[in-house]
């Protein structure tokens, strides 16, 4: 184990050196550029102003004029000092030569300093970039020695049968039950075996929970239609008035059963990713008038009230889904709320900048140790919701699993005797997040 460390710290420090070698290349030829463009800018900066000067411009839109038609001139033939001395710049019409030894000396200067700061980073870059990579490079340098001594790691033996062991002494009776072997080698793949089984035991718990429940529910309009069935059997064919409520009570019962399993079946779907969802940019304004009118035109004992109807208020979404939700709010107000009184349907933007629509109620309202619950299927409060109201239960947990799959939430006050208001809010355009399909 020792010799492999060896050889991946000298490999290790290969691929240091080589990843500094080439980004110190790189960062000099950068320089050489800089260094280039530096020189030519300034050589073309000072013919420009040289020759305005020499023509004498003084004025900006003047400068148009300046044509940089001049030349240097020199002589090499005395060496450098000599090409030094010898550097003029001669403008074409006019008659003076200039020198160009100072702007020739103040270029070289900067340049050299310029070069030996340059020097500087890239000696300092070869000398101890190599060391600066590899401590860069140190995690994964450790992440590939972990990941080498697990896979070298010998898993043979009893370490394997320490693990089939503790899986066969899983009771499934057994709430409480953990996989463990006592082997710190093994406690990762430990960890994870028993989150799965807690998952398992969560899942088959809710689904043991709704099938009682949706047993429960249908278990008293099925009691209700033989009772009346048994009536009818007995006196119904005789007895018109007995006939009549006979009739009434049957099809009541078969419609909640008919709405019940309709309910129970989209939220199965649900769970099984089967209900798709067809997400465009929507106008939440246009769908709570169109409740508001349905339930305006079909409800004569409440009070409607839409709200917020001057702005245009747009959300990502299905349309049809969105307008459930607000359909079972809608629902709800109406159940809970008494004769005469207000319901108000309102679109906005948040502050947050957030589409939202909104239901609100003046009727019953919900006692504060019940709202954490009432998106739990099945779950009515034992004075609001109950069988009287003609609910199931299961339209809230409808409405939460739409706007779920929305990436949206509800916000939800209520106070008793006073009134509800629940608050959807939504995507505001289309994202990654918002999923166009559930399979």
């Amino acid at each position: 184990m020792n010799e492999k460390n060896k050889k991946g710290t000298v490999k290790m420090r290969s691929i240091a050196r080589k990843i500094s070698a080439d980004f110190n290349l790189r960062s000099m030829y950068i320089f050489f550029l800089l260094d280039v463009i530096f020189v030519v800018i300034k050589i073309q900066l000072w013919r420009f102003f040289t020759e305005a000067d020499a023509l004498g411009i003084k004025e900006l839109p003047d400068l148009e004029r300046v044509k940089m038609t001049g030349e240097f001139i020199f002589d090499t033939s005395e060496g450098f000092a000599g090409f030094v001395k010898s550097l003029y710049y001669v403008i074409p019409g006019v008659t003076e030569e200039i020198s160009a030894q100072a702007m020739f000396l103040e270029t070289a200067l900067i340049l050299a300093v310029m070069f030996i700061v340059e020097l500087y980073f890239v000696f300092s870059g070869f000398a101890g970039g190599g060391k600066r990579v590899r401590r860069k490079l140190g995690p994964l340098d450790r992440l590939a020695a972990t990941a080498q001594m697990i896979s070298s790691a010998d898993f043979e033996g009893d370490r394997f049968q320490d693990l089939e062991e503790a899986l066969e002494r899983i009771d499934a009776s057994n709430t409480d039950c953990r996989v463990s072997t006592g082997n710190t080698e093994l406690q990762g793949i430990e960890s994870a075996i028993n989150n799965l089984i807690d998952r398992m035991r969560r899942s088959y718990i809710q689904q043991a929970r709704f099938v009682s429940d949706a047993s429960h529910e249908l278990r008293t309009p099925i009691s209700v239609i033989q009772g009346y069935a048994n009536m009818l059997d007995r006196w119904g064919k005789e007895d018109e008035k007995v006939l009549d409520e006979s009739i009434a009570a049957i099809k009541t019962e078969s419609e909640n059963m008919s709405r019940l399993v309709e309910q129970l079946l989209f939220l199965a779907r649900g769970d099984n990713g089967k209900n798709q969802l067809c997400l465009e940019t929507i106008s939440l304004s246009a769908m709570m008038k169109e409740i508001y009118d349905e339930y305006s035109m079909v409800d004569d004992k409440h009070h409607f009230i839409l709200k917020n109807t001057e702005s245009e208020v747009t959300a990502y979404g299905d349309y049809s889904m969105l307008k459930q939700t607000a359909r079972i709010l809608a629902d709800n107000a109406v159940k809970y709320t008494p004769d005469g009184n207000d319901i108000i349907f309102s679109a906005f933007v948040s502050e947050e900048n957030i589409p939202a629509f909104e239901v609100q109620d003046t009727g019953i309202g919900i006692p504060a140790e019940d709202i954490p619950k009432v998106f739990e299927r099945f779950y009515r409060s034992d004075d609001a919701r109950n069988r009287k109201t003609g609910g199931t239960g299961l339209g809230l947990s409808i409405a939460r699993w739409i706007v779920d799959r929305h990436k949206g939430y509800f916000k939800l006050v209520s106070f008793v005797e006073a009134g509800t208001r629940f608050t959807v809010y939504l995507p505001a355009v289309e994202s990654e997040d918002v999923e166009e399909k559930t399979e």
